[in-house]
């Protein structure tokens, strides 16, 4: 199927079948988000305007994906180059997550990106292609690179397993943030994204550079 050409009102249209997705997704799940139920709730009669305006549901999730992914690597490219010829690791690590907290501070009260990206890469049919799309840009693989050559005693075997945490800590951390202050708003008590980042930021430094502690057989 043709698709249409950007601007106008096709523009207007795709715009919001991303947004209703990304919400959907956040609150339901991606399993429950169907073209059929997307294309009702942005408000389009046609049953195949989903797939006229975007494509299959697979391309309305990497679309969103990229759309805030280029939002934040504008953040972060700024803070990469910053961050170049420094020695300490929490400035790599700092350029690389609070993009993330920043750029959902920028979206308000409510947003839903953390809790649809969360959903997103819990997915199995989804996990793989979503982390590749997230992490494969030039600004974000400068990013990855420059915290693996600082992370010390971390580099080598553990930092595999020791990212993946870290992903995992950006990822549901600012899901349940996020679920937080939609619930409640910005009411006391509840960190904002700045706190939010500036702990994250923190607790990955620690992470990577924590030596590694070998055990002896029955210790």
């Amino acid at each position: 199927m043709p698709r249409p050409q950007p601007g106008g009102r096709s523009a207007a249209t795709r715009a919001r079948l991303l947004a209703t997705a990304e919400r959907l997704i956040a609150e339901d799940g991606v399993a429950q988000v169907s073209s059929r139920r997307l294309g009702q709730e942005a408000g389009q009669a046609n049953n195949s305007a989903v797939a006229y305006h975007v494509g299959t549901m697979e391309e309305v999730i990497l679309a969103v994906l990229r759309q805030h992914g280029e939002a934040m690597d504008r953040i972060r490219a700024g803070m990469v180059d910053a961050a170049e010829g420094s020695t300490e690791l929490r400035d790599h690590v700092a350029a690389l997550v609070l993009p993330t907290t920043l750029h959902l501070a920028e979206l308000g009260v409510p947003s839903y990106y953390a809790r649809f990206a969360a959903h997103v890469v819990s997915d199995p049919a989804l996990r793989a292609t979503a982390l590749s799309v997230t992490t494969s840009t030039p600004v974000m693989q400068r990013a990855l690179l420059a915290v693996a050559a600082h992370a010390g005693d971390a580099a080598g075997p553990t930092i595999l397993t020791r990212s993946a945490m870290a992903r995992h800590a950006i990822i549901h951390t600012c899901a349940e943030r996020e679920a937080e202050l939609a619930e409640a708003g910005n009411r006391s008590g509840i960190p904002g994204w700045a706190e939010t980042g500036e702990i994250l930021v923190d607790g990955i430094t620690v992470l990577l550079a924590a030596p590694p502690v070998r055990r002896t057989a029955g210790s």
